[in-house]
């Protein structure tokens, strides 16, 4: 059962510093914000800015209570690679060591985003960048108490696409008996990661292991339903229908 919907939508305050703040990007129901994971940012920061000025909408990932938005998409003429805003909670949990065969870049807005790079922790604070490599491990994560938030300019659309069908799988997915987003299950996690495979490489599973992994995936995902990498995620209006928009005043 989902939990009652609260109709504070889209709440902007003011703290005792006289600074505004503004809540959103709740999970919908049936076009309703209910209680979940909510990004608390200030409206006229960085982040804030970039959000406004995103041609895109707001997106999250309720399990893992992240928030993006892609500034840019090459498929639009935009640029030559997608170009995602994330927000990341105190509580979200460290993406599994991956490497790609292009290069991606982390350049921090707010907060202070920590990338791992080759097992070694390079802490980025605002305005400052960082290149990966191709074929460099490397994940990132949240070492401070509060939301962080950075551009991050991926190697693919692609890429992009696999982020989106997990996350839009996950609202679809809803809540656990406990009122918890457990997110894609494990079939569908591995269709995506094996649609992922000639861009996001796991660096926890050996070669042999991922061939024979990606050779039977394709059957297990047929037989149960699950499809992998869906483009129907990458839609503005699904995003629209899941995810409380900000309200600008």
């Amino acid at each position: 059962m989902e939990p009652e919907a609260r109709s504070d939508s889209r709440r902007q305050s003011t703290d005792e510093r006289g600074e505004r703040t503004l809540s959103t990007g709740r999970p919908l129901v049936d076009g309703t914000p209910v209680d979940g994971p909510t990004l608390e940012l200030d409206p006229d920061g960085a982040s804030g800015v970039r959000l406004r000025q995103s041609p895109h909408p707001l997106v999250s990932d309720p399990a893992s209570k992240t928030w993006a938005t892609l500034l840019e998409r090459p498929d639009s003429g935009e640029t030559d690679r997608p170009v995602l805003v994330q927000w990341v909670s105190p509580d979200s949990p460290e993406p599994p060591v991956h490497h790609h065969p292009k290069t991606e870049t982390f350049r921090t807005i707010e907060g202070e985003v920590t990338v791992v790079r080759e097992g070694d922790s390079i802490r980025l604070g605002p305005g400052e960048s960082l290149t990966v490599e191709p074929g460099r491990e490397h994940t990132f994560r949240n070492d401070t108490d509060d939301v962080v938030a950075f551009e991050a300019e991926l190697p693919s659309l692609r890429t992009a696409k696999g982020l989106y069908t997990a996350w839009g799988v996950a609202h679809e997915r809803g809540r656990d008996e406990d009122g918890d987003y457990p997110g894609p299950g494990l079939v569908e996690s591995l269709a995506v990661a094996a649609d992922l495979s000639g861009e996001t490489t796991m660096a926890a599973v050996p070669l042999p292991g991922r061939r024979l992994l990606w050779a039977t995936v394709g059957r297990v995902a047929r037989l149960s339903g699950a499809t992998g990498i869906d483009d129907a995620y990458l839609d503005d209006s699904f995003w629209n229908q899941h995810v409380e928009q900000p309200a600008w005043e």
